[in-house]
């Protein structure tokens, strides 16, 4: 028994701090069900955890006991390959709210069916979403993240988030840029954001 626990770490340790049951059975030549069996031990024996129930990636906590926290990132990007964060997550890194949201909002390309992961929001936006607005990224990542001007306006449009004037940092925000992103959205201005000229005049907070 001693010897086949050691074997199952030494397995474990060669593999990457998130992985799947595919790269296990890849790694390793084995058929998907003893991978899961391997994974099921590993968890409880304290050595694994999971993304989110279903997801199929797992985190190496051999490799990374922080990973849960410190890769969470890598793996969504992993699981949901293109995704952009959007929303107030994206205003909060940027400096333009300092509403802290409770989970992480994410848009994704289409797909049939979206996993459940704790504290994420995910989102459905059409391919050419991501080849217009979704380009204009704030800054690369695992997952990157979505320009805030263009986040703001998505936000609106969508109603994913529709903030009152005294929630958004109007020292911080780049008025110019959040009209041309309603513009480009196709979508007004919100009416208490008095627009007398091209540009938006917006509160004077």
């Amino acid at each position: 028994m001693a010897s086949q626990r050691t074997r199952s770490l030494d397995r474990l340790k060669e593999l990457n701090p998130v992985f799947t049951v595919g790269t296990l059975g890849q790694l390793f030549g084995m058929p998907p069900g003893v991978a899961s069996t391997y994974i099921a031990r590993w968890k409880e024996l304290g050595l694994v955890a999971s993304l989110g129930e279903r997801t199929g990636i797992h985190f190496n906590l051999l490799k990374d006991p922080a990973g849960p926290r410190d890769r969470r990132q890598e793996a969504i990007a992993y699981l949901l390959p293109g995704a952009r964060i959007i929303g107030a997550s994206a205003l909060h890194a940027a400096g333009w709210t300092t509403q802290y949201p409770r989970r992480l909002e994410i848009a994704v390309p289409p797909r049939r069916t979206l996993p459940a992961i704790p504290d994420v929001d995910i989102s459905q936006r059409p391919k050419i979403w991501f080849s217009t607005a979704g380009r204009e990224l704030l800054r690369d990542g695992h997952i990157p993240v979505l320009a805030p001007a263009e986040a703001l306006a998505d936000a609106w449009k969508t109603g994913l988030w529709r903030p009152d004037p005294d929630e958004l940092e109007w020292d911080e925000i780049d008025r110019e840029a959040v009209s041309r992103a309603f513009r480009r959205q196709g979508i007004d201005l919100p009416s208490d954001w008095d627009v007398t000229t091209d540009e938006p005049c917006f509160p004077d907070f």
